[in-house]
């Protein structure tokens, strides 16, 4: 499990194989928690859990688990399949809670430990924080960003008994985000001549509209914005760490000269020449 602590947050990005049966535990530390599956099916339960006591929870994606745990406690799980198991899990610090939520947010907190909220859940923002590459600190930063906005998602779910307005996320089946992966990979694997749309599609065996809708919901822009997005940040990367010349890291990436500096001053705020200046 990786993890990776920023502004108050300890985000977790958990991927792994289970069997069906197989049990393990976790210690849940005190703070604000939210958890939510992308992929896999486990029960969790115990006599130690914030609800104390209370039936073991059957938890699949689709929603998130929001609870306050003002003292540490052990957290048992049961997995109900085979398969992949894939998931985020945030905990807001005790001393940071007001910070992040204002001091209304105390309302999310008090006793021994609340029974916990589950509220629907962008499956496209779980997804789309569990690929964010990059960097190390753009990264932290992507996720960090993300992790807020997953935050506020849930919480504004949960008071508002879930009901949000604006277009929804298309449905994505395991095997659909299975597809989707496959099609950043072949997209990454050469960033200076990708594949068109439909060829892409017809290579993860998705149609055009579907790769299209997916793609944007899992990794949060179209297919053209991530290609174009990826070129410079690789163009970039190329002429601090690699010491290309400008010429060359345009060619590398698939761009001309001749357009490459505004699309690069676009994407990093700055000019070609002045990530030259930081070898």
């Amino acid at each position: 499990m990786e993890t990776v602590t920023a502004a108050g947050l300890e985000i977790y990005l958990y991927r792994s194989r289970i069997r069906q049966g197989e049990c393990w535990s976790s210690v849940v530390a005190p703070g604000l928690w939210l958890g939510t599956l992308a992929a896999g099916r486990v029960v969790v339960g115990g006599d130690d859990a914030p609800e104390g006591g209370a039936a073991p929870v059957d938890w699949a994606p689709g929603s998130a688990a929001r609870f306050w745990a003002a003292d540490g406690f052990e957290s048992r799980h049961t997995a109900l399949a085979d398969g992949a198991i894939a998931g985020v899990f945030l905990r807001v610090l005790p001393d940071a809670v007001e910070d992040l939520l204002g001091p209304d947010g105390a309302r999310l907190t008090g006793g021994h430990g609340r029974a916990a909220a589950h509220v629907p859940v962008s499956m496209g923002l779980v997804w789309r924080m569990l690929g964010i590459t990059g960097p190390a600190p753009a990264r932290r930063l992507h996720l960090t960003a993300a992790a807020l906005h997953l935050l506020g998602h849930v919480v504004e779910a949960g008071e508002t008994d879930g009901t949000r307005t604006g277009p929804a996320t298309p449905a994505l089946s395991p095997a659909d985000i299975e597809r989707l992966h496959a099609a950043r990979d072949l997209l990454l694997r050469d960033l200076a001549a990708p594949p068109p749309v439909p060829d892409l599609a017809r290579a993860v065996g998705l149609n055009a509209r579907k790769l299209g809708r997916g793609f944007q919901a899992l990794f949060g822009s179209p297919v053209y914005a991530f290609v174009k997005n990826r070129r410079l940040d690789e163009a970039r990367r190329l002429i601090e760490d690699e010491g290309l010349s400008i010429a060359e890291a345009a060619w590398r990436v698939g761009y001309s000269p001749a357009h490459f500096s505004t699309a690069f001053r676009k994407r990093h705020g700055l000019p070609p020449g002045a990530a030259c200046g930081r070898r």
